[in-house]
């Protein structure tokens, strides 16, 4: 039989064998990309798992945090802060339920770990009840036993949860992977065998070969886009732990530098090999203040910039810097090296008022990629509100340790500072001196010229006390016309001669009220020094007080300063 022939007769069984064997590539690359996929999506599962057993943890340490809160202050604030973290998680322990339905084991973990969050939520509650009701004793009993073992439990199953998603990460992820050398391999073993084909059947099979290249061609970008998703995927789940951390630790800061220092390690993960700087606003609101986050000591930068120096300040929104683009360079960037100024401005705003400007740059001549920026202004985002947040508290703060009428120091802030400065005074072996004012014959001068004219009168008299004490020294309204100056470190002597200059400087002083001068006033002043070891705040302004009784029994308007075993009359006027 001629060869011509035999070919002819092998060609139908050879072209047979050729596509049953395409066929069977195609196939076994589809099924394996559709399991890759699979192992994708549940790996994705897996991460959604752990990202909300870590938000029931957090739901339940803001709980726990805003409820000590409100147990401590019992600012109704801080109870609407409460209430609004006590309903967050259980819910949060609801969805987790129903996130690993599909899984019973899982389940039965995630219900046992509902029950003690609701468990450890009615504890939380009963403390706050206790507190209320004046309980406060067995209300830290409580935390402190009950609460500690609730606490350890829940840690235990939250733990038990992650540690059986981690195992079937692990194991999806070697499932993945062993989809992926199988199905390299069916395809390198294909391709060997339809090469060999081919090879026999290249005039006949011209088109069909070409088909099939294209098709392995178009396999081969299937599966190469495939990985860059799963690759994609596990990037923006990382950036989605690194900014649920993140917010987390952010939320719990009590100051601007720590605040700062969270966001710095939080953006040195979100984009690595870069590096950021945040401007702060002064109170002034005409410049801005630097702070280096991350990648940088900030030397190349300015120190002080101005709001119109940034494009993204100038337009309220994040502002990027390509030299490949038809973008503009801010001004404040126009030292730096030009690796450098490839980055973002973003603006950090919370509530309308401007806050700062975050800027963070790539490095190595490369710009933020979409992620990166999102993760930038994500976190910028997050800041903006906390600065914000801790500008009020300051606020708050500032605002209930002063007098509204005098601008001094309350009697809050008296209570608070003169056991801390005896004590420093006492450890350095220093002396430290305490003054109490009174104003004479204020009964009489309200009286006399009205309510509005003795406010007068006590607003004039902080102003002389604040002008005339040292920048040490701690002057406060004590309550009514009465007022108190702790002149740490000042002997004796150094009181006595300040306590004359103040009254002094009060009975130079006049007060203008309604178009008129009023005056003059005088004041009693009665002072005690601190014997070291001996003396404590009570003690040392019950001294005080004794002298400044004296100085008004002995005709007012002088110094009287108390001494362990006799008065000392130090000044007086004549005709007070």
């Amino acid at each position: 039989m001629p060869a011509s022939r035999l070919r002819d007769r092998r060609r139908p069984f050879v072209l047979t064998g050729l596509v049953t064997l395409l066929v069977g590539v195609t196939a076994a690359m589809l099924a394996g990309i559709g399991a890759i996929s699979s192992s994708a999506r549940w790996v994705s599962h897996t991460y959604e798992v752990l990202a909300k057993i870590e938000s029931v943890r957090s739901a339940l340490d803001s709980t726990e945090s805003a409820a000590r809160g409100f147990r401590l202050s019992g600012d109704e604030r801080l109870q609407a802060d409460y209430i609004g973290h006590r309903l967050l998680a259980p819910a949060q322990a609801d969805a987790l339920v129903a996130l690993v339905s599909d899984n019973p084991a899982q389940e039965r973990r995630a219900r046992v770990l509902r029950e003690l969050v609701r468990e450890r939520l009615a504890q939380i509650e009963r403390t706050v009840e206790l507190q209320a009701a004046g309980r406060a004793t067995e209300a830290n009993r409580t935390m402190m036993t009950v609460g500690a073992r609730t606490g350890d439990a829940i840690d235990a199953a939250a733990d038990a949860l992650e540690a059986s998603e981690q195992g079937l990460l692990d194991d999806r992820r070697a499932s993945s992977n062993r989809h992926a050398w199988w199905l390299a391999a069916i395809v390198l073993f294909g391709l060997v065998i339809a090469l060999a084909m081919l090879a026999a059947l290249l005039r006949m099979l011209g088109r069909e070969t070409r088909r099939a290249l294209a098709l392995e061609a178009e396999a081969r970008d299937a599966l190469a886009t495939l990985e860059a998703a799963a690759a994609q995927r596990e990037l923006l789940a990382e950036q989605r732990r690194v900014l649920g951390a993140f917010a987390s630790l952010l939320h719990s800061c009590q100051g601007v530098e720590e605040a700062l220092d969270v966001a710095g390690n939080a953006l040195a993960q979100l984009v690595p090999n870069g590096a950021g700087v945040c401007y702060a606003m002064r109170a002034s609101q005409n410049l801005l203040e630097l702070h280096p986050l991350f990648g940088t000591h900030g030397a190349e930068y300015d120190d002080v910039i101005r709001p119109d120096q940034c494009w993204g300040l100038r337009r309220g929104a994040t502002h990027v810097y390509d030299p490949a683009r038809p973008t503009a360079l801010c001004e404040h960037l126009r030292g730096l090296d030009p690796a450098h100024a490839c980055g973002a401005c973003v603006p950090l705003t919370s509530q309308g008022n401007v806050l700062g400007l975050l800027h963070v740059s790539a490095r190595h001549g490369r710009i933020l990629s979409e992620l990166e920026r999102a993760a930038v202004e994500s976190v910028a985002e997050h800041l903006a509100l906390v600065l914000y947040s801790l500008g009020l508290r300051e606020s708050l703060r500032v605002q209930s340790l002063r007098d509204p009428l005098t601008g001094l120091y309350n009697r809050r802030y008296l209570e608070e500072s003169l056991p801390r400065e005896i004590e420093r005074c006492e450890r350095r072996d220093r002396p430290l001196s305490v003054l109490m004012l009174d104003v004479d014959h204020f009964k009489r001068f309200n009286d006399e010229h009205g309510h509005g004219a003795g406010d007068a009168l006590l607003t004039r008299i902080g102003q002389v006390l604040a002008a005339v004490t040292r920048g040490e020294d701690i002057a406060c309204r004590y309550g009514g016309e009465e007022f108190t100056v702790v002149m740490p470190e000042a002997s004796t002597e150094q009181a006595c001669a300040r306590a004359e200059q103040i009254r002094e400087a009060v009975a130079g002083a006049t007060v203008s009220y309604m178009r008129r001068e009023l005056g003059p006033v005088s004041v009693s002043i009665g002072l005690s020094q601190l014997r070291a070891g001996m003396d404590s705040p009570e003690t040392l302004m019950a001294d005080a007080d004794r002298a400044l009784y004296s100085a008004k029994a002995e005709g007012r308007n002088r110094v009287v300063c108390h001494l362990p075993q006799a008065r000392a009359v130090l000044s007086e006027s004549q005709g007070a």
